[in-house]
């Protein structure tokens, strides 16, 4: 098994004018604000083009999609967009149950422990990870992966500024509108419930 896993944690998808399913810009979103989650794959391809020796895990089943009986899994979408970006998608396994985030955590842990992996990075929007990491504080096995370094936090945004400046605007320009507040927002309260121990995890 590969010593490096990239692990890209799904939002949500859409179906676009010819049909197809899709993951999201920032233009669009979900009940919760806009979503972006298009860049976690754009994120990931250019890990893997770093090095294509690591293997890349997509996680998240239909999610919210389920009411839609025409709708693939979220990872399985990822896994197909990435393939189009050139990654070889016998690099990529997929976890296809998880619901919610908390899920898609403790999936991938169920994963990871299968493995021997050195160090895993865990891709998803900037607004997205202090809920990621305030989760992981509630699972013994992953904050102790996450204090040795064992699992490193990155987001999709940093990822792309970092192989791409030009990203930057963008970034910012979305992260300035009223539908990325308000997605920020309601991320916050979950950190502040979680914290609180408030937070219903299941």
């Amino acid at each position: 098994m590969a010593q490096k896993a990239i692990v890209i944690f799904g939002g949500n998808l859409i179906k676009d004018e010819r049909g197809k399913w899709r993951t999201t810009t920032f233009s669009e979103g979900d009940k919760y604000g806009a979503l972006g989650d298009r860049l976690r794959v754009l994120a990931g391809a250019d890990l893997y083009r770093d090095d294509s020796e690591s293997i890349i895990i997509a996680v998240g089943g239909r999610g919210q999609l389920e009411e839609f009986p025409d709708s693939p899994t979220i990872a399985e979408t990822i896994k197909k967009e990435l393939i189009a970006l050139g990654v070889n998608g016998e690099s990529i396994l997929t976890e296809t149950e998880s619901g919610n985030t908390f899920q898609q955590l403790r999936n991938m842990r169920s994963m990871l422990e299968k493995a021997n992996f050195q160090h895993v990075t865990v891709i998803s929007n900037r607004y997205h990870l202090p809920r990621i990491e305030a989760m992981i504080e509630k699972d013994p096995e992953l904050k102790q992966m996450l204090d040795k370094h064992l699992i490193e936090l990155k987001s999709a945004e940093d990822i792309l500024i970092e192989h791409d400046p030009q990203w930057k605007d963008e970034v910012d320009k979305a992260y300035a509108g009223p539908e990325m507040r308000e997605r920020i927002a309601k991320e916050f309260e979950g950190v502040r419930q979680l914290k609180k121990g408030t937070y219903l995890l299941r």
